[in-house]
Formats: C-alpha cells, sequence, structure tokens
C-alpha cells in the first residue's frame, strides 16, 4: 500500500510537492489523452468528427462536473473533521448515491431525447449521426468516470494523491492503445473512439476502488439521506462545479456561435482549439486540486499561517507556469495545431484562434487558484459568486457584445475577457480572507 502523507507533521512545502506533483501530473495525464484522442479522431475519421465530438461533449462534461462538486464538497468536509469515521462514511455513502441518482438523469436524457438534444447543444442534420455514435458508447460508462471524480478527490485528501495519479494514468494509457486499435485497425470510426474511452474510464474507476478495499470507508447502506449533508456538499463543491461546468456551458455557447458565423469549419477549428488549450487549464486545475487537501486540514485545525503560506506557494507557482505557458502558446501555436491537422486553411485559422483563446492565461490560473482557497476555507458563497461571475456573469457579456464587432475574434476573445475581469472582481474578496485573524468553523 502507498504510504500515505502525514498533514500534521509535514512542512507546507513538503506538502505541497507532495500533493502537487502527482495533481499536476494526473491532470496533464487527462488533457494529454484527450488530446491524443481528439489527434486520433481528427486523422482517423475527420475535422467533421471533432466538430461531433466538441458539440457532444458537454453532456459528459455536466456528469463530471456535478461528480467533481460532490467529490470536492464531501472531501472537503472529511477533512474538516479528519479523524471522525462515522462522518467519514456518511459523506462518502452520499457521494456514491448522489452520482448514481445524476447519472441516470442523464442517461435517460442521452437515450430518451437524443435527437432534441443534439440540436439543443448546436448540432445539425449533417453530422447528427457522428454526435449520436460519440454519445451512446460514452453515456453508457460514464457512471464509472463520474465515481472517478469524485474518488479521486476522496483518495487525495486521503493522503494518497499517488494512487489518484496512477489511476488517472492506467486509464490514459488504456485510452491511448484501444484509439489506436479500434479506430485504424478496427476502422470503427468515431464509435471506435468512444468505445476507447468508455473502456478506460472503466478500467480506471475499478483501480481506484482498490484504495477502499480493507480501509475505513465503508458505504452505509442502511441509513437515510441527511439533506443538510447533502446541502453542505453541494455549497462548498458548488464551484468546482461551475469550473467544469462552464467550460461545457461555453462550449455549447460557442459551438452555436462559430457554427452560426463560421459553419462546420469554424466550429472544428474551434474544437481543435479546445483541445489544445485543455493542456493549460489542466495544469492550473492541478495545482489547485494540490492545495485543496492541505488548507482544508489546517482550516479544521485553526492554523491560519500555514494556510496562508499554502495560498501564496500556490499562486507563485502558478505564476511562473502562467507566464512559461503564454510564451509557449505565442512561439509553437502553430506547431502544436499541426498535430491535429495539416490542412492549410484549418492551420491558420487554428493558429490565431489559439493565440486570441489563451490571451489571458494567466488569469485563468489566478482564478482556479482563488476559488479553490474559498472552497478550502468554507467560504462557498464567495467561490460561488466568483465562479458564477465568470461562467454567466462576463461570459455572457461577452457572448452578446463582441461577435458583433469582432466577428470570429470576438467569439475566441470570450473566455479571456471573462477570466481577466474575474481576476479583477475577486481581488477584494482574496484580500478579506488573507488579512482575518479566525476562521469561523461550520
Amino acid at each position: 500500500m502507498t504510504k500515505k502523507i502525514d498533514l500534521e507533521k509535514d512542512s507546507i512545502s513538503s506538502l505541497f510537492i507532495k500533493f502537487a506533483i502527482p495533481s499536476i501530473i494526473s491532470m496533464l495525464v487527462i488533457s494529454l489523452y484527450t488530446i491524443i484522442d481528439g489527434i486520433f479522431i481528427a486523422r482517423g475519421v475527420g475535422s467533421s468528427a471533432m466538430a461531433a465530438v466538441n458539440i457532444g461533449y458537454p453532456v459528459l462534461t455536466l456528469g463530471t462536473s456535478v461528480s467533481f462538486m460532490l467529490g470536492i464538497g464531501g472531501a472537503t468536509l472529511i477533512a474538516f473533521k479528519k479523524g471522525d469515521i462515522k462522518y467519514q462514511n456518511k459523506c462518502f455513502t452520499h457521494i456514491i448515491f448522489l452520482n448514481l441518482i445524476i447519472y441516470l438523469l442523464i442517461a435517460i436524457l442521452v437515450f430518451g431525447f437524443t435527437n432534441p438534444l443534439i440540436y439543443f447543444l448546436g448540432g445539425n442534420d449533417e453530422i447528427l449521426p457522428l454526435i449520436r455514435g460519440y454519445l451512446y458508447p460514452c453515456t453508457t460508462a460514464a457512471f464509472f468516470l463520474m465515481l472517478s471524480s469524485s474518488l479521486n478527490a476522496v483518495v487525495r485528501n486521503d493522503g494518497n494523491p499517488r494512487k489518484a495519479m496512477t489511476s488517472t494514468i492506467l486509464g490514459a494509457i488504456c485510452n491511448i492503445i484501444l484509439d489506436y486499435i479500434f479506430i485504424f485497425k478496427f476502422n470503427m470510426g468515431i464509435e471506435g473512439g468512444a468505445t476507447a474511452t468508455a473502456i478506460s474510464q472503466i478500467i480506471s474507476a475499478l483501480y481506484l476502488f482498490t484504495h477502499f478495499i480493507n480501509s475505513t470507508f465503508k458505504i452505509e447502506l442502511n441509513k437515510k439521506l441527511d439533506f443538510h449533508l447533502i446541502s453542505s456538499i453541494i455549497l462548498i463543491g458548488f464551484p468546482s462545479f461551475m469550473l467544469e461546468f462552464s467550460v461545457g456551458v461555453i462550449s455549447v455557447l460557442l459551438n452555436i456561435e462559430f457554427m452560426r458565423i463560421g459553419g462546420v469549419f469554424a466550429a472544428a477549428a474551434y474544437s481543435i482549439v479546445a483541445y489544445a488549450f485543455m493542456f493549460y487549464r489542466m495544469l492550473f486545475l492541478g495545482l489547485a486540486q494540490a492545495g485543496q487537501p492541505i488548507i482544508s486540514y489546517n482550516y479544521g485545525k485553526q492554523k491560519l499561517e500555514k494556510i496562508k503560506e499554502s495560498f501564496k506557494v500556490a499562486h507563485k507557482l502558478t505564476f511562473i507556469i502562467s507566464v512559461i505557458s503564454l510564451i509557449s502558446v505565442f512561439a509553437f501555436s502553430e506547431s502544436i495545431i499541426s498535430i491535429f491537422t495539416e490542412d492549410p486553411e484549418m492551420l491558420a485559422a487554428c493558429t490565431r484562434g489559439f493565440i486570441l483563446y489563451s490571451i489571458a492565461i494567466s488569469f485563468l490560473g489566478f482564478n482556479c487558484i482563488n476559488i479553490a482557497y474559498l472552497q478550502a476555507i468554507n467560504q462557498p458563497l464567495i467561490s460561488v459568486i466568483i465562479s458564477i461571475s465568470r461562467s454567466f456573469g462576463f461570459g455572457f457579456i461577452a457572448f452578446m457584445v463582441f461577435p458583433d464587432f469582432l466577428s470570429l475574434d470576438g467569439v475566441w476573445l470570450n473566455l479571456p475577457f471573462a477570466d481577466f475581469a474575474t481576476s479583477l472582481a475577486s481581488v477584494p474578496f482574496i484580500k478579506k480572507f488573507l488579512v482575518i485573524k479566525k476562521y469561523k468553523l461550520s
């Protein structure tokens, strides 16, 4: 069994390294195998298939967003009362059960209302069969993906970030191998890519379940639902939901706008850029996840200086990584995009879009760390306000205004504007909680 990290005795810098490295690697592996998945689909099926995946993907994002919310919310509550086995198992049981309920609702939506759902997401008759071929296999296995997303947070908070990382790497390796076999050897097209993803999700989840064998974590089926606990899990985890779900919402809005202005070609270009940008987004999510267990534990112990030190370390690393990331986008954008396509027209459109889409990458990192910090010190309401402002406040303003003046460039600049504006708006809240002398425990 992997040795657990000692949150009480290890120094903040040591803890951050021990949590950050596995968390960042996990997030990068997710992004890399998603990118490779996109490369296989783009080169093995075509750019229309890429557009189909990008239109169908928000449905899966809904599931992972909810599971991420449940996992972060439940794991944070467990960290607040570290050592209380009865409370731990109560949270654990609710995380599993709520994931099951949400999965069943999504499955009913996908299999019972397929065509209306696809049209709502921005699809059309031209790529409807491709979207359906992608959604069905992925939705079948989505419960395992959702459990992995939730339980990763629980395993990480239980002092075992390496096991959470290993489950992600295992799923990634399986997905890449099966992508090659199903798409290029068996000629299964987009259905092959989706089937590869589904199988890899099941394998990853099954490996993660081994953490709970012979552990203190138990599912208590004889217990009634605790709606106060459910509300606490949702409230604390909701900002994480918004960060992930907003990706799906923004994707839907941008797909609709790209289809309106530039048709399938523009939507395909956006899908390629979204795949490439995922690598950078996952960097900051990994950093944010690394700080959450440390801050939550010290919040429960009322160790304010350690909380503030963790926050400062996270922001220093974020700034360094964001500068390096921005330089890499400007220097290697065409080379990165050429991995997905060799078509000159598509390459030119994606390269320009990639630069515009990534221009506020430093502010994205700033927002991820701030939201995670506020969650970890039990300030979910402020964290929710910041998250909603980013997605449905500033993002919606940009969506309504920018395309009319800047056409396609305005669509690309939607997310950068939202991140920039949100980072400015969040500064007063962060300053307030950095100078506070004592945190209120719930």
